[in-house]
């Protein structure tokens, strides 16, 4: 590794750290800079700014997803349980780090947060799409899918499923109410299960995504974590 891309990562680690335990509003590029002991001149040589230091962890985490797919999905036998896997295994909803969740859902979907929702999702479609091809072929010779494009077919569930995502996030960090909440996600859940079952004209139920009971986890995870935020605000005489 080049000294310069060792950096580059040492900025990274160091940022996530500071936007797990600080919070990413109140954290600072100097505070990134005093962590690690780096010049203001070599940050900008990486980055132009604190949000594209987080792109680019976004970025990073999408890659190493896209690695936990490819090894989720060699598990298993069907290609059904296969497609189940690599949608299952995404970034943004994996349960190891629901702080991570919570921050993107804060910075990514906010008005201003088009353009790294947009490079979050293309990081995903690089990087899953020929998995999902390769899946959905053999779903077609086993009979368990009938596709007829296949690059078309891959590309288009992967933009359902980002969709759903993107709609799972705004009602994170719209909606106040656990109980509508968890009921407005069970409704998505539900109607793009079954939206990607009919493109691939697959058994009715033979499509996860996740469990109900996990997006209720998330849900009441996040909201907490928003009640933190707030007192955090309140303790230090700011607003949210």
């Amino acid at each position: 590794m080049k000294k310069g891309d060792a950096r580059r990562d040492e900025v990274l680690a160091a940022a996530e750290r500071l936007f797990s335990t600080k919070g990413y509003e109140k954290t600072s590029v100097q505070d990134i800079l005093d962590e690690i002991h780096f010049s203001k001149g070599g940050f900008y040589h990486h980055f132009d700014s604190k949000l594209a230091v987080l792109e680019a962890i976004c970025e990073r985490r999408a890659q190493e997803s896209c690695e936990t797919a490819r090894q989720a999905v060699e598990a298993y036998g069907t290609a059904v349980d296969k497609l189940n896997a690599l949608l299952h295994t995404t970034p943004l909803w994996s349960g190891e780090d629901q702080g991570f969740v919570s921050l993107l859902i804060r910075v990514a979907y906010r008005e201003d947060g088009a353009l790294m929702r947009e490079k979050m999702k293309e990081s995903q479609l690089a990087g899953r799409r020929p998995m999902l091809e390769r899946i959905l072929s053999e779903g077609v010779r086993s009979k368990e899918f009938f596709v007829t494009d296949l690059p078309f077919g891959a590309e288009l569930i992967l933009r359902l499923y980002m969709q759903f995502t993107d709609e799972v996030a705004f009602l994170l960090s719209g909606e106040e109410s656990e109980e509508r909440l968890i009921d407005a996600l069970v409704r998505k859940l539900n109607v793009y299960r079954s939206a990607i079952e009919r493109v691939l004209i697959a058994p009715f139920g033979s499509i996860v995504l996740f469990e109900a009971k996990e997006l209720q986890l998330l849900a009441g995870t996040v909201l907490r974590d928003r009640v933190r935020q707030r007192a955090d605000a309140l303790l230090a005489g700011e607003t949210l």
